[in-house]
C-alpha cells in the first residue's frame, strides 16, 4: 500500500504549509494575550476578506456548528424558514431548521442545476410568513456554485433575513458580504483555506441581531447561540484591557455566558497561519488559482469523454468537480483503487447514498476536490492522470494522455503553474 498520500478531497483539505509549521509551536493557555492577539487579527482578516463591516464571531465546532448555530439564534418554535436546496448540504440545513424549532419550508431544485432566484421570489411571494431563506453557496455534494448575489436581492425585496452556508465557497468563489446584502454568512478554514477543522466564523448583520432582540423566547441551546458566542469576544475585549493595565478596571455585562466552550489554542494558530497566508497571495489571485483548477479538471473529464453532474458550465464550482463514473465502476470501487495503487484521495459520491436523491443521481460518481493546495498544478495533472489510470485497470476505455493534455493547455506552456 502506498503511504504517501495526495488529498483531492474535498474536505478535510491539506493543511497549508504555513499552518502545519505553526500549530506544532508551544500551546499557551487560552486566557492570556496570545491568543486574544490571534483572534483579533483572524477577525480582522475575516472582515477583509468578506467584505464586511458586520460583526464576525467565532463558533467553536465546525462548518455545522456555524450553521446550526445561526438558526437556533434567530429561529422561534414555529418560524418559516425557506432553505433552497440543490444538494445534501442544502438538506442538511432544512435539518437544522427543524432541528431548532423552526419549519422548514423545503424548496428543492433538480440535481446539477443552480438555484433560481425567480422560483425563490415565487416562494416568498405565496407565503409571507417566510422569515427568512438559506442556501448553500458552493454545493459540494454535487460541484455546483448558486448565484447568491442574485439570491441576496430577492431576500431585500422580500424583507426576508438571508443565509448563506459559504463554508465551501470561500476563497474559491467571489464573496462580498455588504455589497450583496448577507445577513448570516458562514465561513470555516477547512476547505480552501487549508487550515484544521474545529473553528467556524459568523458574519452578523445588524438586522440579524434585531431579529435576536425581537424574539419571544429565549435561543435554544448554550452552545448552539450566537449571543454566547458574543459574550466570549465581549470577555476576551475586557480580558485585554485589564491585562494591559495590570489590574481589573473594566466591567462588563453578558447576554447569554462567556464561555459556550473553551477555545483551542492550536486550533487557532492554525486558522491565523493560513489566513496570513492567504492575505500574502491576496484573495483574488487564490479565487483565480482555483478556478484554473477546476476548469483543468472539468477539461480532463471532457477528454476522457465522462460527464459531471454540473449541467451549466458558468455555475461550476471551482472547489469540486462531481463525475459521473462509467456503468459498471462503482464509488468505493475506484477510490480504494486509487487509495491504494496511485495514493489519490478522492471524496466520495454521498448523495447516491440518501433515499432522497438517489433516484436523481441514478449513477455512481466521485468528487475530485481542487481546494486550498490541491489547486495547483501538479497536484491536478497528477489526480488526473491517477483517476484515467484507475478507469483504465478496472475496464473503462479512456484516453489519459488526452486528459492530462488538456489539464496543461487550461494551465498553459511557459505559464504560471503555482
Amino acid at each position: 500500500m502506498i503511504q504517501e498520500h495526495f488529498n483531492m478531497s474535498c474536505g478535510q483539505t491539506e493543511l497549508t504549509p504555513a499552518c502545519k509549521r505553526t500549530i506544532g509551536r508551544d500551546v499557551i493557555p487560552i486566557y492570556y494575550p496570545p491568543l486574544w492577539e490571534m483572534e483579533r487579527e483572524a477577525l480582522s482578516l475575516w472582515k477583509e476578506f468578506l467584505g464586511t463591516q458586520n460583526d464576525v464571531i467565532i463558533v467553536f465546532g465546525t462548518g455545522t456548528s456555524g450553521v446550526e448555530a445561526s438558526l437556533n439564534s434567530i429561529l422561534e418554535p414555529g418560524d418559516r424558514f425557506l432553505v433552497a436546496r440543490n444538494g445534501m448540504f442544502g438538506e442538511i440545513m432544512s435539518c437544522m431548521v427543524e432541528a431548532a424549532g423552526g419549519v422548514a419550508v423545503r424548496l428543492p431544485f433538480p440535481i446539477g442545476h443552480p438555484v433560481s432566484p425567480e422560483v425563490v421570489a415565487d416562494a416568498l411571494a405565496k407565503d409571507p410568513s417566510i422569515k427568512g431563506v438559506g442556501v448553500v453557496h458552493g454545493e459540494t455534494s454535487v460541484g455546483i456554485t448558486n448565484p447568491i448575489e442574485e439570491l441576496a436581492a430577492v431576500a431585500r425585496k422580500h424583507g426576508v433575513l438571508f443565509l448563506v452556508d459559504a463554508i465551501s465557497s470561500f476563497g474559491s468563489e467571489e464573496l462580498h458580504v455588504d455589497e450583496w446584502g448577507i445577513d448570516l454568512c458562514i465561513v470555516n478554514g477547512q476547505k480552501c483555506l487549508g487550515a484544521p477543522q474545529g473553528n467556524t466564523f459568523v458574519s452578523v448583520s445588524p438586522r440579524a441581531w434585531k431579529a435576536m432582540d425581537a424574539r419571544k423566547t429565549r435561543i435554544r441551546g448554550f452552545y448552539m447561540n450566537l449571543r454566547a458566542c458574543q459574550d466570549y469576544l465581549t470577555m476576551v475585549s475586557a480580558e485585554s484591557q485589564n491585562w494591559a493595565a495590570g489590574k481589573n478596571q473594566v466591567e462588563f455585562s453578558l447576554r447569554e455566558a462567556p464561555h459556550p466552550a473553551s477555545p483551542s489554542f492550536v486550533l487557532m494558530q492554525g486558522i491565523w497561519a493560513s489566513l496570513v497566508a492567504m492575505k500574502e497571495e491576496g484573495l483574488a489571485p487564490c479565487i483565480a488559482r482555483h478556478e484554473t483548477a477546476g476548469r483543468a479538471v472539468r477539461a480532463a473529464v471532457k477528454a476522457m469523454n465522462l460527464d459531471y453532474l454540473c449541467r451549466e458550465e458558468r455555475y461550476a464550482d471551482h472547489a469540486v468537480t462531481a463525475i459521473l463514473l462509467p456503468d459498471g465502476i462503482g464509488d468505493y470501487q475506484i477510490r480504494r483503487h486509487l487509495y491504494d495503487h496511485y495514493g489519490v484521495i478522492l471524496g466520495d459520491g454521498n448523495m447516491a447514498s440518501w433515499d432522497v436523491y438517489k433516484k436523481e443521481v441514478g449513477r455512481s460518481y466521485v468528487r475530485v476536490g481542487t481546494m486550498g493546495e490541491a489547486a495547483r498544478f501538479s497536484k491536478v495533472l497528477y489526480a488526473v492522470f491517477a483517476l484515467g489510470m484507475a478507469l483504465v485497470d478496472l475496464g473503462a476505455k479512456v484516453d489519459v494522455t488526452r486528459a492530462a493534455r488538456a489539464v496543461q493547455t487550461t494551465y498553459g506552456f511557459g505559464g504560471s503553474r503555482s
